[in-house]
């Protein structure tokens, strides 16, 4: 009769599948509560106000490299 001896690092593989197992099901349950409460609505709307900033910015510095380019085209005319 053969004795099931396990090794130390048969152990820790069993420890880390069953770990790994109890994290995914604990990110599963996270991503669910977080739908219940509405984050990613609000995460959603923040994304959008961020988006409408940076192209807020960009229509901003957009308009004052054209002033710059008129200013520069005035100056050459006199």
């Amino acid at each position: 009769m053969q004795k099931n001896n396990w090794t130390f690092k048969d152990k820790l593989e069993i420890t880390e599948s069953i770990f790994t197992i109890i994290v995914s099901v604990m990110a599963i349950w996270g991503t669910l509560i977080a739908w219940e409460n509405g984050f990613w609505h609000k995460l959603e709307r923040v994304t959008d106000h961020l988006h409408h900033e940076i192209a807020a910015n960009k229509d901003i510095q957009s308009f004052d490299d054209k002033a710059a380019s008129m200013v520069k085209g005035i100056k050459k005319i006199m």
